[in-house]
């Protein structure tokens, strides 16, 4: 059956084409006030939850917690997705001076709280698998460095593919140089979020280089890697990654089967 150029360029049939494209454009009026409206109410929920985090009481951040865990919300979605966007409109709100640079401390503080807190409970719940781990895995905080909240958020995604990961925070270089003598790591990670932080990063890898007693790959992540320098060379590190996933695909490491479908997306 032959098509006039109407139906062919998708008009109604019987609707006259002024009505079709009054229809198009309230159809779009009505998904953009409901986008809108959307984009409205995420922004309240955002308020809401950063002011509970910041508040000196905390029935309120209790409360919200465990509203989440009661709506079904998973804790590992809580920790991958709902912490660092909170972290992250903290941040906003600091540099559009809403709320001060300590609150800004003390309100990461608290979801590093809630990190560690859901992610006990998970390890509880995975006690007891430990001989199955593929691997133990190392993170390193250098000392300089302020922002610990990333690191967490990735021990336990880590902890969920199932390695055994510990964190070096505050530590003296020797100190981490001890631990990588003894701890037979699969991998080492370390964070950095600034340039002030690169100098120690550097020094770090300086010595876990020297220390080690069989070929560990040494990868470097945190905001820093945003930043778009040649951090690889400047470090010495073997990789730079901006997520646990890229890390552990990087090193060439294996998650058990059972944990794959569970792990990071």
């Amino acid at each position: 059956m032959k098509m006039n150029r109407s139906e062919k360029a998708g008009a109604l049939p019987g609707v006259p084409d002024a009505e079709v494209t009054r229809l198009a454009e309230r159809a779009i009026a009505i998904l953009l006030s409901k986008s809108e409206a959307r984009r409205s109410a995420q922004a309240t929920q955002m308020l809401l939850l950063c002011d509970a985090f910041l508040a000196d009481e905390d029935e309120a951040r209790r409360a919200i917690m465990n509203r989440l865990r009661l709506d079904g919300t998973a804790g590992h979605d809580i920790i991958d997705d709902l912490v660092p966007e909170l972290a992250r409109y903290m941040g906003v709100r600091w540099a559009d001076d809403e709320i001060s640079f300590a609150e800004v401390t003390i309100g990461s503080a608290r979801l590093q709280e809630a990190v560690r807190a859901l992610g006990r409970k998970a390890d509880e719940a995975r006690r007891g698998d430990t001989a199955r781990a593929p691997g133990r895995i190392l993170l390193v905080i250098p000392r300089r460095e302020d922002h610990t909240l990333g690191a967490f958020v990735a021990a336990d995604q880590l902890r969920r593919m199932g390695f055994v990961v510990d964190i070096a925070i505050d530590r003296h270089p020797r100190q981490v140089g001890q631990m990588v003598r003894h701890g037979r790591y699969r991998m080492i990670g370390i964070t950095a979020a600034g340039r002030r932080t690169l100098a120690s990063a550097k020094e770090l890898v300086d010595i876990i280089r020297a220390s080690l007693t069989r070929v560990t790959p040494i990868v470097l992540g945190g905001s820093i890697v945003e930043g778009g320098a040649d951090l690889k060379a400047y470090t010495g590190v073997d990789h730079v990654v901006s997520d646990v996933r890229s890390a552990v695909s990087l090193c060439g490491l294996d998650m058990p089967m059972e944990v794959r479908a569970d792990a990071v997306s």
